[in-house]
């Protein structure tokens, strides 16, 4: 499965978390707020409260992709590179010392 398909899936996680925990951005939950970051920084940079949230699972299905885009990503290259340096510290050990 590739890293899109991955990505989309882990998204569909937020949608039910977001209705879970709706009361707590009602009721200014607090640190339960964090949850809503995509749609808190979406407030923002529209400067309009109303359009954010009638856009809220949208925009938080997709803040959410990309996190875990990003997430993915940055696992497979320090796999990647994990990889590569136990396989570099191999050879140094089998290379005869003069």
């Amino acid at each position: 499965m590739n890293d899109v398909k991955k990505s989309a899936l882990w998204a569909l996680v937020s949608i039910p978390i977001s209705v879970l925990l709706l009361g707590a951005l009602v009721h200014g939950g607090g640190i339960l707020e964090i949850v809503y970051l995509p749609v808190l920084i979406a407030e923002e940079l529209l400067g309009d409260y109303g359009l954010a949230v009638s856009y809220m699972f949208p925009i938080q299905y997709l803040g959410y992709f990309l996190l875990f885009y990003f997430l993915i990503k940055v696992k497979k290259l320090f796999k990647t590179t994990r990889a590569e340096n136990i396989n570099k510290e191999e050879s140094e050990k089998d290379q005869p010392n003069p």
